[in-house]
């Protein structure tokens, strides 16, 4: 399978990405041009650049669409814009997938995104015939000491999400479901958790009426809990083994088993080490790169925890082989 990268910065969800479902970045795109390093010393795959002016008709076909978009549009750290903000870039992500039509399409944002735009997010899904499941997960679900809870959303084709593909076989004895759905919790406390931040979009059953607008789409079908369950205990302690993933990352569930750099430099300032440790990324990773300090800790602070999107695709899909 063949992965195109929206927004790819240092690469952290197409880590994740490529190693549960078995495939293969074949392009990324990304404006930055600190990013811009990174990914043409790490991931060395070519980089169409400005989302905006991609001519998606000369972009080579993929199966999935990778995209942690800016968030500060929706941030709660920020003035919270969202469609106003200049940074607001989803229309263009669509129009790359109305003409790219990948079988699934990854996303990742912060949490604030579920309470400005995300609406539009799923309206434009909708309309252009994509399902969609969604769920917070936090850094500290995979053993970071810090929460940095993430929205991620998962968007599949009708038809286009096979039962007899590895990534649909469920390991029954680990406490996850045979069929398509995770197991749901019988603590209520973890069952109110997961209505509050877990949700699915299905259109199958009614489609989308012509003419009909992204607000009305998001409304088909809207529903929480009872599509997507919160994992039960056995899940959380399933065993885990320590595994190479393509390279990219120690682990497919749990921060990297190295030494832990010092949270402060010799200058007494924040470590840039430290973040990328933070962060799940191989030692050297961003750092070993010719960037200067601030701008190491600018992509580190834009980019997505390997671990946890991986966990993220595990509960939103099931586990892969």
């Amino acid at each position: 399978m063949k992965i195109g990268s929206l927004c790819t910065g240092y690469g952290g969800l197409d880590m994740a990405v490529e190693a549960f479902f078995d495939a293969e970045t074949v392009w990324t795109a990304d404006v930055d041009k600190y990013a811009s390093v990174v990914i043409d010393q790490r991931i060395k795959k070519p980089n169409l650049g400005d989302i905006k002016k991609i001519d998606w008709d000369a972009v080579e076909p993929i199966d999935i669409l990778t995209a942690g978009y800016p968030c500060q549009p929706f941030s709660t750290a920020g003035n919270r814009k969202g469609l106003d903000d200049a940074r607001h870039i989803w229309p263009h992500i669509l129009e790359g997938i109305s003409k790219l039509r990948p079988r699934f399409i990854i996303l990742e944002n912060v949490r604030g995104h579920l309470t400005l735009g995300f609406k539009e997010v799923l309206g434009g899904l909708a309309q252009n015939g994509y399902d969609a499941r969604w769920k917070i997960v936090r850094a500290s679900d995979v053993g970071a000491p810090h929460q940095r809870a993430r929205l991620f959303i998962v968007a599949y084709s009708k038809g286009g999400w096979s039962r007899s593909e590895p990534i649909r076989v469920q390991k029954t004895n680990s406490g996850i479901s045979s069929n398509s759905e995770p197991v749901t919790n019988s603590n209520s406390d973890a069952r109110e958790e997961s209505r509050r931040t877990t949700g699915s979009l299905r259109t199958e059953s009614q489609g989308l009426r012509d003419g009909q607008d992204e607000r009305q789409a998001w409304q088909i079908n809207w529903c929480c809990a009872s599509d997507v369950g919160y994992p039960n205990d056995e899940h959380l302690s399933h065993d885990r083994q320590m595994s190479q993933l393509g390279g990219r990352f120690t682990s497919r569930r749990q921060m990297p088993m190295q030494e832990v750099p010092n949270t402060l430099d010799e200058s007494g300032r924040l470590n840039a080490l430290f973040v990328e440790y933070m962060m799940g990324l191989p030692s050297g990773w961003v750092t070993d790169l010719e960037l200067s300090r601030a701008q190491q800790l600018k992509i580190l602070g834009n980019g997505v925890v390997p671990q946890q999107a991986y966990h993220a695709l595990e509960l939103l899909i099931g586990v892969s082989l």
